[in-house]
Formats: C-alpha cells, structure tokens, sequence
C-alpha cells in the first residue's frame, strides 16, 4: 500500500515537471531537464519585450537543497514543494531497496519480523531528519505531514510528536515479538512469555507517557476501554459517567487482560467488586439499564427487533418476559419431584407460554425469529447467565 502511494506521488511529481515545462519554456529548450535558476535569451521581434525563461538541469540524487532552490525560483507553492521533496526522498529510498534480493516465494522470509521492523524504523526516521534539515522544525507540526511526525494524531491528539513516535515504536515492536513468539505454536511457555511481555509493554506505556497522558491513553486505547464502548451501545451515557465507570473498573480489576490470562477465577471475583461499586454509582434503575445494555441476549433481541421494525419499549418488555421464564424453568427444575420425561413437558409448556407472550407484544416474525435463535439467545438453558464484557 506505501509503495502504490508512493509511486502515486512520483507520477504526480512528473505531471507537474511537465506542466511546468510546457508553461514556462521555449520550444527551443531542452526536454530531458529539471527546473534551473539559469536563463537562456530567446530570440524575440522588435518591439517585443525579452522574457527570460528557466531552463531545466539534471541534479544528482540527493541534492535536496539544489532542487528546492530550482523550485522555488520557478514559483511552486510551497505546501507542493515539500510534497515533492518527500516524494523525491521517497524515491531515492526505492530505488536503493529494488537492489536488495528477496526471499522466494516459497521460503519463509529470511529476515525476522523484529529486524525488518529496525530496517523500517530507521528509514522513518532518516526520512523525517532529512526534512526537518531541509524546511526546519516547523514541519513536524505541518498538517500535511501529520502521518509522518504524529502517527498516532486520530485518536491521540493530545500527545506530543515525541511521544506518539516512541508510543508507535512500543506498540509495533510489541506486535513483531507476538507474531515471534506464536510462530511455531501456542505452547505453556510462549503464553507465560506473552504475559510477562504484555507487563513489559505497559510499564513502559506508563514511563514514556506519565500518569495524565497514561490515564487518557488508557482510556481511548486500552483492551478495557474498548470492552466497555462495545457493551455500552444501548445505554444512555455521559462522558462523565464513561470516565467513571472505567476508574471503579480499573481501580478493581487493574489489567484485566493479564487477569483473564492468569487467574480467570480471581478476574471474575473482580468483576463482581466492579459490578457492585457500579451499582452503588448508579442506583438499582439505572443499573438494571445498565446491565441489560451490555446482556448478549438483549443486544441479539434488539437485532431481531430493528430487522422486524419494533420498538425499544416492545424488546424490553420481551426481555423481561424471556429472564422470568428462564427464572421460572430453573426454579422447577431446582425443586419438583416430576420424571425426567415430566419435566422437559412442562418445561416446554412454560416456554410456548413465554411464545405466545411475546407474539401479543411484537408480533409473529418477531417471534418466530426469537424461537429460531433460542439457542443463541440462551432461551434453551435453564437460566441466562450475564456474560459481562
């Protein structure tokens, strides 16, 4: 994909080189050349004034300088100037690397992950040192160049230049030393190095960024963060009460993808201390909302329910109906004296009661759309279990 858009801005490079040519030279000047400050006198009629046209020259690769000076005499708009001049560096470093051999195609590649990485890295960098020399410092803030100098700007504005490229460089390391390590399978050992590695990573996040910077990446970028935006879809909720609810769930379960690798017995009784502070921070209404927002089977009814075109009002009361049907099927199992035979027909019966419920409230596609998805909708077992994000 770099290298497609890469190639992209050198034809681009060259259509201007071309208008420029055609707009500014005499028939008689050469084509093969690049923009020179010299002129050459044209033969003119009498009483036509003189004009002094640039004549084109052929630079050596690399003579930056020379070039933008050539550029700047010809009258290109700057922001296109130092479009060119990174396409210009771009292509040098492309044709340098069309001269290294690679793997054959059935061969694994010869060069690890790791150390292709370092190879890229050091490019990046030469190529934002190299424009920094040639239009100063105050590129690294140039909205055209955000890519290069802020990778991470999208998400992670607030940091500095300096921090999103060290950030970019923990994160991608992070990565080639996961595909390292899962290369050859998923062993005991490589799961007990992912963890201590995942440790690594985030105590180094921590140093790099400090606590108020660590705490904003946290909360747009961590493994918990992105848990709670995907259960939170149908709640109702504030900025406030997002940034809340991730402190009571950090501050109980701290990082919970290390818990859930270690101890998912403890990463449980953590999430129930969690679930319980939240109920304490909203109150009992607001938390059933709360709870059902982030329930797999609300969500799955809410699906049916936009396909057959019901109301929010119509799947929560079918929600309720199918969590007391569930509470009513386990407490008979729990405690009645019935033959096997027995019980799974008046199980039945208490579900076709719960059907013909929930078809008086949204109808028979509706209703037969949740019959047909009981299984995934937990319907067929004895009582749902919440699966918390």
């Amino acid at each position: 994909m770099t290298k497609n858009l890469i190639i992209l801005a050198l034809v681009t490079i060259n259509m201007v080189f071309i208008w420029t040519f055609f707009q500014t030279s005499s028939p008689e000047t050469p084509a093969k050349a690049q923009l020179s400050t010299e002129s050459k006198p044209s033969v003119v009629e009498p009483g036509v004034h003189e004009v002094e046209t640039p004549i084109l020259k052929v630079l050596p690769s690399g003579d930056y300088l020379s070039m933008i000076d050539q550029l700047r005499a010809a009258g290109i708009e700057e922001s296109l100037l130092k479009q060119m001049m990174l396409a210009t560096i771009n292509r040098d470093y492309l044709q340098l690397r069309n001269n290294e051999p690679d793997s054959p195609y059935w061969q694994p590649e010869k060069i690890s992950a790791e150390n292709k990485l370092s190879a890229d890295l050091i490019w990046e960098l030469d190529r934002r040192e190299q424009l920094i020399n040639l239009f100063g410092v105050e590129i690294v803030e140039d909205p055209l160049f955000v890519d290069l100098f802020k990778p991470l700007n999208k998400n992670l504005s607030f940091l500095s230049s300096d921090k999103q490229l060290a950030l970019d460089e923990l994160r991608r390391r992070d990565e080639a030393r996961t595909q390292a390590l899962f290369r050859n399978g998923f062993t005991q050992e490589s799961r007990n190095d992912l963890i201590d590695q995942r440790s690594e990573l985030q105590r180094q996040i921590d140093e790099l960024l400090g606590p108020d910077d660590g705490l904003e990446y946290q909360l747009r970028e961590s493994r918990l963060a992105d848990r709670m935006r995907r259960g939170l879809g149908s709640f109702d909720y504030s900025e406030t009460e997002f940034r809340d609810i991730f402190n009571i769930r950090q501050s109980n379960e701290g990082n919970e993808q290390n818990s859930r690798l270690t101890d998912r017995s403890e990463y449980r009784n953590q999430r129930e201390q969690s679930e319980q502070a939240i109920r304490d921070y909203f109150g009992d209404t607001r938390y059933e909302e709360y709870a059902r927002s982030q329930d797999p089977t609300y969500r799955s009814l809410q699906s049916i329910g936009e396909r057959y075109g019901n109301t929010t009002s119509e799947i929560n009361d079918v929600y309720e109906i199918t969590q007391a049907t569930l509470q009513r099927i386990a407490e008979f199992r729990q405690g009645n004296t019935l033959t096997r035979e027995q019980r799974v027909e008046r199980v039945q019966e208490i579900r076709s009661e719960a059907y013909e419920q929930i078809e008086q409230i949204v109808g028979k596609d509706t209703t037969d759309s949740i019959r047909d998805n009981s299984g995934r909708l937990g319907f067929n077992r004895g009582i749902s279990q919440r699966i918390l994000p």
